[in-house]
């Protein structure tokens, strides 16, 4: 049985509403800003797009076919499905060869947290809207970073457990520098992983859904398991995933260049990394080391990677002499790739040498490296893409738009900052009682005139008063209880709907996983609200899901 439509409803919220917006992403949203100085804003109209493909088409690098044939099978494997499969050949069309939308990021456990999806949705979503413009193909790429080393970084997970609390998760792997594609994972941890993840989602169709999903295969290295994971939930939308070992028979002359160029791409950088800082921007690559290059060396294919440097002739491998010359490494690195990879600034570079990029999609800290590194290409002469800032979304469900709104809130308003009117709940509670209680004592000053009329009326009414003064001396730690109680409740309230919208008091999309959303709401809400992200449009997207959430279970 299929489920129902997914009851989805995406609120707009402006540059100046919500979270704050970066300089970098709000300037290339309004086309207003000095970050603008850095960076050219995306088109406005068919027009300026159709210019922008020309461009591209004219400049952009030809993919082998060779390239795009492996690729193709990597789909396959990965199970992106039929349409990724198509784009990854089409790359190489001799007729009508397809130009890309490109983002990426680091491998993360079950796929990474919510950014990393919304980077996805960006570009399918820019790559929707281009294709067929022209009569141009346009796919969207995700490249994932498995080379990255940043082990511990990348194995982390938050989800949202049966009572609506955040929970971590980490697989029980230590980190040894080397690349996340060749951390060994015992079969024993994933399982137990999974057995954790198992316990903490509910236990309903939804929740078995994502369990089946997020399950690892037997001898699956970290990165490929997060990449199928992320492939898993946009289902086949057509996005082509590449992986930096499919490129390796292709990509050794481009790390040759990279050490060529090594000083003018740190120069290039630390230029305008200063010129960033002096016009207040963030300049996350500034400063650069005296003897930076791009790229990273392994002494063995799965070694741990080492920070090239170089000074003159003279090379060091993590800041420690290095056994071999300027131009020995660079033999090295063009005959033998596979002990090569391209640091934060060398990656951006053989992207945009191997992949035919109208744009890159990118997060708030790596579109401000992508202005130092645009610098770099311009100083070398290579193909610069157009860098456009990732969707920017927050996911809601209906029991925490219920919970803000029993404090007078919304999820609009807590992301900007809001809070609860402040108080003191203790004092408040017990000015209040002793207002009540006050008022009993002052029952028979109020009753004055009855009682001095006398007889059996007058003894009625001291009845009266003596019966309510003993059942609010019976009641009264009753009645304090229960108040405290609410109290604790709408605390637990509170805490539940920071939990999701804030995280261990940090952006949802950095921390938290999809697929604690899909466990409750269902595959289908979370595409729906995948699909509505619009990387173009200046807002934060607030996603709220629908009313056919899978139930909780109550607190324990």
């Amino acid at each position: 049985m299929s489920e129902p439509a997914p009851a989805v409803r995406i609120e707009h919220l402006g540059p100046d509403e919500g979270p704050p917006m970066s300089a970098f992403a709000r300037a290339l949203r309004t086309h207003e800003g000095d970050a603008l100085r850095f960076l050219d804003p995306p088109p406005v109209d068919d027009e300026g797009w159709s210019a922008l493909l020309a461009r591209t088409a004219a400049a952009a690098p030809t993919v082998p076919v060779g390239f795009a044939d492996a690729l193709a099978a990597r789909q396959v494997a990965l199970g992106a499905g039929p349409k990724a499969e198509a784009n990854a050949r089409a790359l190489a069309d001799p007729d009508n060869p397809a130009l890309a939308v490109v983002t990426g990021q680091q491998a993360g456990l079950f796929g990474g947290p919510l950014l990393t999806f919304h980077k996805a949705a960006g570009a399918i979503a820019l790559a929707r809207k281009l294709d067929g413009l022209d009569g141009r193909r346009v796919v969207p790429i995700f490249w994932l970073a498995s080379e990255d080393h940043d082990f511990d970084e990348a194995n982390r997970a938050l989800v949202m457990d049966r009572a609506g609390h955040a929970r971590g998760m980490r697989l029980d792997v230590a980190a040894d520098g080397r690349s996340t594609m060749h951390v060994e994972v015992p079969e024993a941890a994933s399982a137990a992983l999974l057995a954790e993840l198992a316990e903490a989602l509910p236990d309903t169709d939804r929740g078995h859904l994502a369990i089946d999903a997020l399950a690892r295969e037997p001898g699956e290295d970290p990165a490929t398991w997060a990449g199928r994971c992320l492939l898993a939930l946009f289902g086949d939308s057509g996005l082509v995933m590449v992986e930096p070992p499919v490129l390796t028979p292709w990509i050794g002359e481009t790390y040759g260049w990279l050490l060529d160029h090594a000083e003018t791409i740190r120069d290039a950088i630390r230029t305008t990394g200063e010129a960033l800082e002096a016009a207040g921007l963030p300049a996350p690559l500034h400063p650069q080391a005296d003897d930076a290059t791009p790229l990273f060396f392994r002494t063995e294919a799965d070694g741990p990677r080492l920070r090239v440097g170089v000074n003159g002739e003279a090379v060091r491998l993590r800041d420690e002499p290095a056994p071999m010359s300027r131009a020995e490494l660079r033999e090295t690195l063009v005959t033998h790739p596979e002990q090569g990879s391209g640091n934060v600034v060398g990656r951006v570079f053989v992207q945009n040498r191997h992949l035919p990029a109208l744009g890159y999609v990118a997060g708030p800290s790596e579109i401000a490296y992508q202005a130092q590194v645009r610098a770099a290409a311009e100083a070398t002469g290579s193909f610069f893409p157009l860098a456009l800032p990732r969707p920017e979304a927050t996911w809601v469900d209906p029991k925490t738009d219920a919970a803000l709104a029993a404090f007078g809130l919304d999820a609009a308003g807590v992301l900007a900052g809001a809070e609860p009117a402040e108080r003191d709940a203790d004092e408040a509670l017990e000015r209040d009682l002793k207002v009540f209680g006050d008022a009993l004592a002052s029952l028979e000053d109020a009753a004055s005139g009855l009682l001095d009329r006398g007889g059996r009326g007058a003894d009625a009414v001291r009845r009266s008063i003596d019966r309510l003064e003993q059942t609010w001396a019976k009641a009264e730690a009753g009645i304090h209880k229960a108040f405290e109680a609410d109290a604790g409740v709408g605390r637990a309230r509170w805490a539940r709907a920071l939990a999701l919208l804030k995280p261990h008091g940090k952006g949802q999309d950095r921390l938290l996983s999809p697929w604690s959303l899909v466990a409750r709401h269902g595959l289908d809400a979370v595409r729906a609200g995948l699909d509505s992200l619009d990387p173009l449009r200046p807002v934060h997207h607030l996603v709220h899901l629908g009313p056919d959430a899978a139930p909780e279970e109550p607190p324990r």
